[in-house]
């Protein structure tokens, strides 16, 4: 069947949804639950997340419609406007038009051969309902972290429970998609496992117990983040009753009011190189592992570095590195851009920021807070 499609205006309220797939890597779970807890609460909550108040030049939304008649569709879809790397926004706005467009096709076509099965046997045919709607948890103004959810839930077809597609990216000149690991540290498993595993004991009527239950998240996990927290998100059924609804259970984020720190900012061998004046070169994007505010600005093509009181910038190409105050200086290698990312001389975070940086025999770097 065809369909109709018209553009609404922006946003600036809490809606509800997102997805992720292919180049974006998608995670899925369920609709939010009311089972949302806190990082080491027992009682379930029934609040719902509010998004902030998104602004107008980031995101709209579009509305598909179908017709045919034997479905009834509410769809509103997020369409990205103003992210600072184009090439992501395109892929990204495609592959959630993609994945409703698909949605919608499946339940139109079920819709349409339970209606001829109705006639041929005589009995009422009730139209089926198709809802997909979205919510901006997160919208890029707290250290460039852009979280969504897309929520897509039916009425009428077997397989017509809600699922939640998530996408976490940083709003930067190249978007990077944002990981668990990059939230919590490399022990991120352990300390998601353990805030999952308290709030499921102290409320374990509400899941599966032993081998049906809760084992370990695993590499995809489907999670977003709002308001310092992030909540892991599970597919219903998954790990509970379907009178549980999806659950989701919030962790506070470190550094967001948590007494929880990321152990280390981890460099991988493949992750840096050497230039031509034999200076290490890192992403200065590592630095949001120790939680630092990383954000670059497009006109003046500078990054700002800062977490608390400390503060620093660095400019493509010039070879002059402050902090704070102090006088500018000179590291022997200026930044530099490559496909999209910008590098600095590891000594920027060693001599200039005073981060200690240890070099494994494998070759990877660990870049710790000094004590």
């Amino acid at each position: 069947m065809k369909k109709t499609m018209k553009t609404t205006t922006p946003i600036t309220k809490t809606l509800a949804a997102a997805g992720l797939a292919g180049i974006l890597m998608i995670s899925a779970s369920g609709l939010p639950s009311a089972h949302v807890h806190a990082e080491t609460k027992a009682a379930a909550s029934t609040n719902r997340v509010t998004a902030p108040t998104v602004a107008p030049q980031l995101v709209t939304s579009k509305t598909l419609q179908s017709k045919e008649k034997w479905l009834e569709t509410n769809i509103k879809i997020p369409v990205f406007q103003g992210l600072t790397d184009t090439k992501y926004q395109d892929q990204l706005n495609d592959i959630i038009e993609s994945h409703a467009s698909k949605d919608m096709d499946k339940w139109e076509k079920e819709a349409a051969e339970a209606a001829a099965n109705a006639q041929k046997n005589g009995y009422t045919m009730h139209p089926y309902q198709l809802t997909i709607n979205y919510e901006l948890t997160s919208d890029g103004k707290d250290d460039s972290l852009i979280s969504l959810k897309v929520i897509t839930e039916g009425i009428g077809m077997n397989n017509g429970d809600p699922r939640v597609d998530t996408y976490n990216f940083t709003n930067e000149v190249e978007a990077q998609r944002v990981t668990l690991e990059d939230l919590f540290g490399k022990d991120y498993k352990s300390i998601v496992d353990k805030a999952v595993k308290t709030a499921i004991a102290a409320d374990q009527d509400q899941y599966f117990a032993n081998e049906d239950g809760f084992q370990s998240i695993d590499a995809e996990q489907s999670f977003y983040v709002a308001d310092g927290k992030a909540y892991i998100v599970f597919q219903k059924y998954s790990i509970a009753p379907g009178s549980t609804g999806t659950p989701e259970f919030a962790i506070k984020l470190p550094g967001k009011g948590s007494d929880k720190k990321p152990a280390a900012a981890v460099v991988k061998s493949g992750a840096y190189y050497k230039d031509k004046n034999g200076k290490i070169m890192v992403q200065v994007s590592v630095l949001r592992q120790l939680q630092f505010n990383v954000k670059w600005n497009g006109k003046s093509k500078t990054t700002e570095i800062s977490k608390g009181a400390v503060w620093s910038a660095v400019k493509l190409n010039k070879d002059a590195y402050t902090l704070g105050k102090m006088a500018p200086r000179s590291l022997g290698s200026a930044p530099v851009m490559k496909k999209g990312h910008i590098y600095v001389p590891l000594a920027f975070l060693t001599d200039v920021l005073n981060l200690n940086a240890d070099h494994s025999k494998h070759g990877q770097i660990t870049v710790t807070a000094a004590k």
